[in-house]
């Protein structure tokens, strides 16, 4: 089995391999199996690809991964994840009703298990700020993908739904918006 720290080195060892400073001795070969490949792939999350680039392009990128210190291949899946994540949302645009509202309903239930964990983590702390960040934004993708599907919708019985989940949302914000006025300006007077 490949472990992380095999992963890592995997990594640094780039442009030795590249330069054939590494790999390049017959005594020292050996190949590896399809198994041990396919375990490698597995355990780093990785598909292997095959694509043509100008050389250019190639050198620019070791120089720049010299730069970040990390090999060029890293390099690589590093700018087309970031790529990838930038754009995620536009990907959104292709999702149906049905699929937008699934993946909403998602985001919903993991922004509602933040809102009740919240409260038992230490003010300020670390966990409780990055748990803080993960509901706001779960909360608001939901809200984007509901109101995206909404538009999109003509099954009556799914429209339906997505209004329920709209308008907890709503009443949720509306409740948080609440607390805050009450926490800045006292409870409210009742009259």
């Amino acid at each position: 089995m490949v472990s992380k720290k095999d992963i890592e080195n995997f990594d640094k060892d780039n442009e030795l391999w590249d330069s054939k400073q590494l790999g390049a001795s017959a005594e020292h070969a050996q190949q590896a199996t399809e198994e041990d490949d396919a375990a490698l792939d597995d355990a780093m999350g990785l598909h292997l690809l095959s694509f043509r680039i100008q050389k250019p392009i190639i050198e620019q990128l070791k120089l720049l991964a010299k730069l970040e210190g990390i090999g060029y291949q890293p390099l690589m899946r590093k700018v087309l994840t970031e790529y990838v994540r930038e754009n995620e949302h536009r990907l959104e645009q292709l999702l149906t009703p049905r699929q937008a509202t699934e993946k909403a309903d998602v985001l919903f239930v993991q922004a509602i298990k933040l809102r009740g964990e919240i409260p038992g983590l230490a003010p300020l702390s670390n966990e409780r700020i990055f748990a803080e960040c993960d509901y706001n934004k779960a909360l608001t993708d939901s809200n984007a993908l509901f109101c995206t599907a909404f538009e999109k919708c003509h099954d009556p019985v799914l429209k339906q739904h997505i209004k329920l989940r709209l308008s907890q949302i709503k009443e949720i914000l509306d409740q948080e918006l609440q607390a805050e006025h009450d926490k800045k300006y006292g409870k409210r007077q009742k009259g």
